[in-house]
């Protein structure tokens, strides 16, 4: 019994002896014992930073304490991507290279003679070209791109192509903007813009401002619309009123000398309006509406990877001009087109205004879907015809979500029409603009903001009006760009 109590009274004076040395050690320079000294940070750095390209990033090294009340100074490193880029109290990174957006490693070091801290952290590189309102415009002879993040006025960037360091050629007169995705089957969303002058045009990765391909060409033939269609992942351009296709991975457009569109029109191929936009009733069920000059057709055609159809609208239809009497044929016979419009919340419907040889401005809506099920169980597709009534002439159209309304734009004026029930007398205008703009261009986003385009025979402007209510309330103009030919708005993916 003795001898055990023995054993265990030498084994606690040895773990004694050991702590006794854990925190005392012999100094080289002093030959005396002393505490240790190493960093006990007092605040903490985060686990992610978020930056936007080309703007500085600053993080502040944390507050700290040492152990035993010790007053040396650590010497302090910063790593990004294994490699050591500061020193010092303060790391001060910015994004410059294309290599550079997404995720990057970053390490924190705080060293004394004692021993090393370490916080380990990541750096996010957001792409600066995200959502918002981009705008086509016109400077010293070359397509500019201008920049509303967000959609708000408060930071606009007036050539998005000389800040991203977009190098090609873009002299000419700007045509074509657009926007859109593509998400591949492993979950990849790549997001593009469509820019076009003349008669060449360039794909742009949307996020970089990179082009995808090389400088695309349409025959000589003038840009007039461009259009993708998710349904087939196929892109597809109106020059001249000829209609090209481009695969989405393709820098080659190729005119699409269609049988299908031929034999609609007595085999020959239709001039198509510069205008083109894609609709969707289903995953499974999309396509394209455009619209025959010559003979004031609109064209509803089916697309998918084993070909496509083309249909003419046929309906049944009343308008004032009729006097309330229903007739089944082409409503548009003989007319010419002036806008489409589609809403990305209601992308299965068309709006269409068109002006008629007698003069006249024609309104409706189409539901691409709707009328090919009518077709093929041989019923009659009915549409409603709305006569435009006001005095000045109109030329945009924006289609709101709930598709059974538009605004029609006419010299400075913006008026609300109803696209079912026709008005006897022009309605009061809705929105009323400076005395000498006219609109050049127009487009709803959300469904509660309308961004319009105006020019007064020198300068431009950009106005953004909250349309939720039973008024609009202007929230910003700005004059900063120049001549704006077309409005694009980016919406989140």
């Amino acid at each position: 019994m003795n001898r055990t109590l023995y054993t265990v009274q030498r084994a606690f004076v040895a773990l004694l002896a050991l702590g006794a040395f854990s925190s005392c050690y012999m100094d080289d320079s002093t030959r005396v014992t002393r505490p240790l000294q190493v960093v006990e940070p007092t605040t903490q750095l985060q686990e992610l930073y978020e930056v936007e390209f080309g703007a500085p990033l600053e993080i502040e090294a944390p507050t700290y304490r040492l152990t035993n009340g010790a007053t040396v100074t650590p010497t302090i490193e910063w790593e990004v991507d294994y490699k050591k880029v500061a020193t010092g109290n303060k790391l001060v990174y910015k994004a410059t290279s294309s290599s550079d957006y997404g995720l990057h490693v970053a390490r924190l070091k705080m060293e004394t003679p004692d021993g090393i801290y370490y916080h380990r952290f990541r750096i996010r590189v957001n792409f600066k070209y995200r959502d918002g309102l981009y705008a086509l415009t016109q400077q010293e002879g070359k397509l500019t791109l201008g920049y509303y993040p967000f959609g708000e006025a408060s930071h606009v960037v007036t050539d998005v192509f000389t800040e991203g360091k977009l190098d090609r050629d873009l002299t000419g007169t700007p045509k074509v903007l657009d926007a859109f995705s593509h998400t591949t089957g492993a979950g990849v969303t790549t997001n593009y813009l469509f820019v076009g002058g003349d008669t060449w045009a360039y794909r742009l990765n949307a996020d970089s401002i990179k082009p995808i391909g090389g400088r695309m060409n349409f025959n000589g033939h003038p840009m007039q619309a461009h259009a993708f269609s998710p349904t087939d992942i196929n892109e597809y351009v109106i020059a001249e009123g000829k209609l090209y296709t481009l695969g989405l991975l393709t820098s080659l457009p190729r005119l699409l000398n269609d049988n299908r569109l031929k034999s609609a029109f007595a085999n020959k191929l239709p001039v198509l309006a510069p205008e083109l936009k894609t609709w969707r009733a289903s995953n499974l069920q999309g396509g394209l509406i455009a619209f025959d000059q010559t003979t004031g057709t609109p064209i509803i055609m089916e697309l998918s990877n084993s070909g496509n159809k083309v249909h003419l609208l046929k309906a049944t239809y009343t308008s004032s001009d009729d006097a309330g009497e229903s007739t089944t044929g082409n409503p548009f016979e003989g007319s010419s087109l002036v806008a489409l419009s589609t809403n990305a919340s209601a992308p299965a419907y068309v709006a269409i205004l068109t002006h008629s040889a007698q003069g006249s401005y024609k309104l409706a809506v189409i539901d691409p879907g709707l009328f090919l099920s009518a077709k093929k169980e041989e019923k009659s597709y009915p549409l409603q015809v709305i006569t435009y009534k006001g005095t000045d002439t109109p030329t945009q159209l924006a289609l709101r979500p709930e598709h059974n309304s538009a605004y029609v734009a006419a010299a400075n004026k913006v008026y609300l029409y109803d696209l079912q029930r026709q008005v006897q007398t022009a309605p009061e205008a809705y929105i009323t603009l400076g005395a000498g703009e006219t609109i050049q261009h127009m487009i709803l986003e959300g469904g509660t903001r309308l961004y319009i385009a105006t020019y007064d025979g020198s300068a431009s402007a950009v106005y953004s009006y909250d349309v939720s209510g039973s008024t609009a309330k202007q929230l910003w103009r700005d004059t900063s760009l120049g001549k704006v030919v077309q409005l694009v708005y980016r919406a989140p993916r």
